[in-house]
């Protein structure tokens, strides 16, 4: 990891560690933070804004799903060089550009409908096109700076500050991260309410202009281009602690080489395309099931409470467990919510849902953050983590898309959500096999 001239000088943070606080904890909020105001490019948030873009664009549902999948497939193909940035210039310098950009993305999508019509008046060209054109821009910029940039740089920067601790941390984390996923339906549809849709996407703008100020103050990269040490450990105690545990510092290509990185990250790719096609789809599946949006989308605070729950458990297990297991239990968790989804309109159907999904989500959130450094170190952990979400945003682009060609041939989602089992199941079965790769033998001296 590059040391910065700024940060190997920030007496900021030196004050901190003087009083015998490690500014880890800082890094641990500021990126929660950071996860949670991400949520715009999220699924969850753009989900909100579906009916009233088809509203206000001469676009149907297939097309608005396809130039979504387009927008998000370009933007999976930019976050491996994203994650090779992030190793180069630190977390702080990108976590400040990933929310101004989010801003301007926001900006553009709430002028769509004006620009559609100044574009239609000077070109002449066919509204329907323009208006896809437009939307697809729209969707690689929210995605790209907020599901991929901001969610990287964020959960990658708290990796790389904690060792013994990370799943404890990652599983607090999870638990905002996941109170602050479930009520942002609510949230978004009350500023839509007493605004309009546009009005909301302004202030979300607004929002992330102070984010990029919070970030500039609080991001840093790794505690070692601070002058700390991780977790805080004096110069003794670190130097035995890598003598007994030595940190793994696999490249991003080496890791790609490795199974468990590919079983890891199939079950995360599986769960980003199930949870992107519900909430991008989940008015439509209201009606479906004969249930008011409203309700529909209520179930995002039990899943949100599940959530808080298996990121607390899986956060204190993680620290004492192979993560292959916890692997395994994400994906029934995955299996389970696909089931209940199925039958979304009864009571039981809604309960399963609401626990799957919840299940799925708390582990999802604790496995991405906690899976990489533990598996293959944190000096080039930006690199492969920027890989692995690439895969993973191109998963969620695939799934909106997916299951609205299904609906558009069926008229249902029951086929689509039948064929998503298969998924989870297979890596269910594989995660027993995704053992970290070997490491050398400790050498003492004579």
């Amino acid at each position: 990891m590059p040391v910065g001239v700024a940060e190997r000088a920030d007496t900021f943070i030196l004050r901190w560690q003087r009083r015998g606080f490690y500014y880890g904890w800082i890094v641990a909020i500021a990126g929660t933070v950071g996860v949670v105001m991400s949520v715009p490019g999220q699924t969850m948030g753009v989900s909100v804004y579906t009916n009233h873009l088809l509203q206000s664009l001469p676009v149907d549902r297939v097309q608005l799903s396809m130039a979504y999948m387009f927008g998000t497939l370009v933007s999976a193909a930019m976050l491996p060089i994203v994650g090779r940035l992030l190793d180069r210039f630190g977390a702080r310098r990108m976590g400040t550009i990933a929310p101004l950009g989010l801003a301007l993305a926001l900006v553009y999508l709430a002028s769509a409908p004006r620009l559609l019509h100044l574009l239609v008046a000077y070109t002449g060209w066919p509204a329907r096109w323009l208006a896809f054109l437009l939307l697809f821009a729209g969707f690689l910029g929210v995605r790209h700076f907020g599901q991929g940039q901001l969610t990287v740089i964020s959960r990658t920067m708290i990796g790389r500050w904690f060792e013994r601790r990370r799943g404890l941390v990652f599983g607090i984390s999870g638990l905002f991260v996941a109170f602050g996923f479930g009520v942002t339906p609510m949230v978004l549809n009350h500023l839509i309410m007493h605004g309009g849709w546009k009005h909301s996407l302004h202030v979300l703008a607004g929002v992330m202009v102070a984010v990029a100020l919070f970030a500039s103050l609080t991001f840093r990269n790794a505690p070692e281009e601070c002058g700390l040490r991780i977790d805080g450990m004096d110069a003794a105690t670190a130097q035995v602690e890598q003598r007994l545990h030595p940190e793994p510092a696999c490249t991003a290509r080496q890791a790609a080489r490795t199974p468990a990185f590919w079983i890891f990250n199939c079950g995360f790719m599986w769960q980003a395309m199930m949870v992107s096609a519900i909430t991008f789809h989940m008015g439509r599946l209201a009606e479906l099931d004969n249930m008011t949006a409203a309700h529909a989308f209520s179930v995002f605070l039990p899943v949100a409470a599940v959530s808080t729950a298996c990121d607390l458990l899986g956060g204190a297990l993680s620290d004492r467990i192979p993560l292959k297991y916890l692997l395994a239990f994400m994906q029934f968790g995955l299996c389970l919510g696909l089931v209940g989804l199925a039958h979304y309109g009864s009571g039981l159907g809604y309960a399963l849902s609401a626990i799957g999904m919840g299940i799925g989500n708390g582990l999802y959130s604790l496995l991405t953050g906690a899976a990489w450094p533990k598996l293959f170190g944190r000096r080039h952990l930006g690199a492969i983590a920027g890989l692995s979400m690439g895969w993973i945003v191109a998963a969620s682009a695939m799934g909106p898309f997916l299951y609205s060609v299904a609906l558009a041939r069926t008229g249902s989602f029951q086929q689509a959500l039948a064929l998503n089992l298969l998924f989870p199941g297979a890596v269910f079965v594989a995660s027993f096999f995704a053992n970290p790769p070997a490491r050398p033998p400790l050498e003492f001296p004579a």
